[in-house]
């Protein structure tokens, strides 16, 4: 950056230069071939090692964006965004919580202090909330909120606010307007709302924000049910199979009933195993042995069947009914019970893949040991016999113990589970919401959490629930309208950080940080925190060096104005002083004028140019340029000061026209209001037309019966505003019925159309020349509640101070003019009015003189009648 005008600054991307490099190992065959689970895994650690390391030469927000929307828009890896790296971060990269801060600080542009962010969010001693954390815009949202939240956003991520993902909510997407592009789009990318943020209504949790992986012990079906301890190891045990994919869950419920049933057979092949022994003992212990004699003794044994043997007899109908479907649908020996031992114990050596002799087999190895002579007759040589027997049995007891374990392998007691028990294996997706967890959870201790590679699923964590039962499943922030009914925000979600400039109810049961000032612009109120941080940590974009030069140099040279003076020593000083310390954190240059530059936009918008401010807002943006403009030309500077303007009511006003008129404010609001005069004549022609515009985009629905909008126009759209009015109130009125059908309970309808002063105008400091009237529109539905509402608003708001002493006129239009112009009698009598009946809804169109009701938030707002 060098002394250039403000308006005039741009952000180079040299340093995006090696996107291409990480992005290459993504185009091999070798990556294609990979299953989504291990894409996913190489991408997020590309993407991690991609993050420059920690110095003040990088702006990883802005290269990170990139990196996520391209990922997205190649189709690398499916339906890609922010939270699936984060997640990726906090669950699957290993990094220790040191580790994860320093990553985040290194996306977020800078590395400050964990309790720095107690400026904004109630994080003292070290605290870390559970679950997801929220930060949001309003419904309807404008500049200012979608600023204030993404800036919200950018400081609980880089703090780790909770220890679950961090979500930026705009509600329905931005608003369509100039700074968008300017602010948004070309800083960060065209998929910063697409890749960065939820553009829901309302905000759930899901899965994916109740998911841990902290717990979840993979296992492959493989590996045997003994020795996993699940109350011992607090684990969710899930079974993948080689490459990863889902086969099934196996829950500490599932463990007696399976085993019981696996000991009952295991207690069969026991005895079998024991019976055998005695046989073969009891047949060499007689006193006259023959070979021929073996077949029938041993034959005797293999053809009991299962319910023939002891343990068999003993089963219960219970435990028969569970044992056979266990023989026949998980071992498929369609026998069942019937089954001989030589048919279950073949069957079964096959499964282990052991070998298994049978009667014959044992018969034939007799012969081959030497036990008999060729007459038959058993000869006379224990070393032999006893030989033959220990050979013998203990290559029994090998294939039975086999046999056993294979039995007690996951794959057998999953299938038992469901095939004897009838348990099915329940999962959910990630963006399952909160009633479909519970509803699946049923009795469940945890579901596990999937994503999908084609029809295969395969487990990303698991949801406990003990976590579903909380009370409190996630926490918020708001930012610039903070009451929760209008905000719509479920119970589980805990208010616990505020910035707010309207009037606000909030109940918590925590203490949250709350700022509620009378401001107009929240933004306002955001900037004066990032000043505290900013000098904690922030150099300007200076060094050591060329901060010791400027204090010598102001030293010997001070400037006359003992006021800025003093500030500029001061500031210097401040810089010297963390220059000095040398410590590992930095606010990186780039991410603070690009903040200040939000911040100022946002000022600018919601104040119309600074036409409708307070002292704060004229102080904060005087701050503002002040500090972007020492960023700028690399030394520290004052180029607004208001000291010498005296502190009386007319003082922000006063401080607001001095502030318009500097050139480097100029250069920052000419070029978007330039933009924006064209973009509200193609929005206009839109509107009548009926085409999607943003002419209605800044609507809001307040105290619960109410609705009301604002259209900001310049002079120079007037001409096209009287061609295509009516239209646009036909459009704007058939919306609001709708509205009204949709939700009876907004019974009140409004929007003003508001003339704010161009920038020329403005900075030259000439007076505008008006020829035309703002308008209130107001329509109502027909009942008698909606009367009432209206009436009590018009007794209000006409008597109001601001309105006091000022012309005011009412045209009512429509096939009930007469029955609306009865209520404005009633409700404002002095006010003249024009009827016009006519066929066609009706509506009321309230004139004023132009830019009189500048504020919907201080001059209308306050008098809405609230629902009963």
């Amino acid at each position: 950056m060098h002394n250039t005008l403000l308006g005039e600054v741009k952000f180079p991307k040299k340093h995006f230069q090696g996107i291409d490099s990480v992005f290459q190992p993504f185009t091999t065959t070798q990556f294609q071939h990979l299953t989504q689970r291990l894409r996913n895994e190489e991408v997020n650690r590309s993407l991690l090692q991609s993050i420059p390391f920690c110095t003040i030469k990088s702006r990883a927000v802005a290269f990170k964006a990139e990196c996520i929307d391209r990922v997205g828009r190649e189709e690398i890896l499916e339906s890609y965004s922010f939270k699936h790296f984060e997640l990726w971060l906090n669950q699957s990269s290993g990094l220790s919580f040191e580790e994860n801060y320093r990553v985040r600080a290194k996306i977020a542009g800078q590395l400050i202090d964990r309790s720095d962010y107690q400026v904004f969010f109630p994080i003292a001693g070290g605290k870390v909330f559970e679950g997801t954390h929220f930060v949001t815009a309003h419904r309807s949202p404008d500049l200012d909120t979608t600023v204030a939240s993404f800036w919200g956003w950018l400081d609980a991520f880089a703090a780790r606010v909770g220890n679950g993902l961090h979500i930026w909510n705009v509600p329905g997407g931005p608003p369509e307007q100039i700074e968008i592009d300017l602010l948004f789009n070309a800083l960060f990318g065209p998929g910063v709302f697409t890749r960065l943020a939820k553009t829901h209504s309302a905000l759930n949790a899901t899965a994916r924000d109740l998911m841990v992986q902290k717990g979840m012990l993979c296992k492959h079906p493989s590996e045997s049910i003994i020795g996993i301890d699940h109350e011992r190891d607090q684990s969710a045990v899930v079974v993948i199979e080689e490459k990863g994919f889902y086969v099934g869950d196996w829950h500490s419920a599932d463990v007696e009933g399976v085993r019981d049933v696996i000991l009952l057979l295991s207690s069969c092949l026991r005895w079998f195993e024991n019976s055998l022994q005695l046989h073969l003992m009891g047949f060499f212990g007689q006193e006259q042995v023959r070979l021929e004699d073996a077949s029938r003794v041993l034959e005797q044994l293999f053809n009991l069947t299962i319910c023939q043997s002891e343990p068999g007899l003993e089963f219960t109908p219970k435990q028969q009914q569970k044992v056979l479907k266990f023989i026949v649908h998980v071992l498929d020996i369609r026998k069942g019970l019937d089954c001989t031992f030589e048919e279950l114990c073949k069957d079964l050596s096959q499964l282990a893949k052991c070998p298994f002799a049978d009667a014959g087999a044992l018969v034939l190895q007799m012969k081959s040991a030497g036990v008999f002579q060729a007459t038959g007759r058993l000869v006379e040589d224990r070393s032999k016999i006893f030989g033959y027997l220990e050979k013998t049995l203990n290559a029994l007891h090998e294939t039975i113990l086999h046999i056993r374990k294979r039995l007690e392998s996951l794959d057998i007691a999953l299938k038992t589970k469901t095939e004897v028990f009838g348990a099915k294996n329940a999962f959910i997706q990630a963006h399952a919401d909160i009633e479909e967890v519970r509803s699946k959870m049923g009795s469940h201790a945890f579901l596990p959490v999937m994503a999908m590679d084609g029809t295969h699923a395969y487990p990303i964590g698991v949801v406990h629930a003990a976590s579903i039962h909380k009370p409190i499943l996630g926490t918020i922030s708001l930012r610039d309208f903070c009451n929760r009914e209008e905000m719509g925000l479920p119970a589980y979600l805990e208010v616990i950080s505020v910035i707010d400039h309207h009037r606000t109810t909030l109940m918590t049961s925590a203490p949250p940080f709350a700022i509620i000032s009378d401001a107009q612009s929240s933004n306002t109120l955001v900037a004066k925190q990032a000043f505290i941080i900013g000098d904690r940590h922030s150099l300007l974009g200076q060094t050591l060096e060329s901060i010791e030069a400027q204090l010598q140099e102001h030293l010997a040279h001070p400037t006359p104005v003992f006021g800025i003076s003093t500030r500029l020593t001061q500031n210097l000083l401040q810089r010297r002083m963390i220059a000095h310390r040398k410590s590992k954190f930095f606010i990186h240059p780039e991410r603070e004028f690009v903040e200040y530059l939000h911040l100022l936009y946002a000022i600018i918008d919601d104040t119309d140019l600074l036409s409708k401010v307070t002292v704060a807002d004229v102080e904060c943006v005087a701050e503002l340029l002040n500090r972007m403009k020492s960023i700028a030309q690399g030394r520290v500077c004052e180029i607004v000061s208001l000291d010498d303007l005296p502190r009386n009511r007319v003082f922000a006003k006063k401080a607001a026209a001095r502030i318009l008129q500097n050139e480097d404010m100029y250069s920052l609001y000419r070029k978007v209001y330039d933009l924006r005069g064209v973009e509200i004549t193609r929005n206009l022609e839109l509107a009548a037309k009926g085409s999607p515009s943003n002419i209605f985009a800044d609507t809001k629905e307040q105290n619960g019966c109410c609705r009301i909008g604002q259209t900001k126009m310049f002079v120079a759209n007037v001409g096209s505003y009287a061609k295509f009015s009516s239209n646009i109130r036909s459009v704007w009125q058939k919306n609001a019925a709708k509205i009204a059908q949709e939700k009876p309970e907004i019974a009140l309808h409004l929007h003003m159309i508001s003339t704010i002063v161009d920038a020329e105008q403005v900075y030259r400091g000439t007076e505008p020349k008006y020829t035309h009237k703002d308008e209130l529109w107001i329509w109502i539905p027909r009942n008698s509640s909606a009367e009432d509402l209206l009436k009590r608003f018009l007794s209000l708001f006409v008597g109001s101070s601001g309105l006091k002493h000022h012309p005011l006129e009412v045209e009512l239009v429509g096939e009930r003019a007469e029955e609306l112009s009865r209520i404005f009698t009633e409700g404002c009598d002095a006010v003249p009015q024009k009827v016009t009946t006519s066929d066609g809804p009706t509506i009321a169109i309230l004139r004023f003189s132009p830019g009189l009701l500048n504020s919907r938030k201080s001059m209308v707002t306050p008098f809405l009648p609230k629902s009963s």
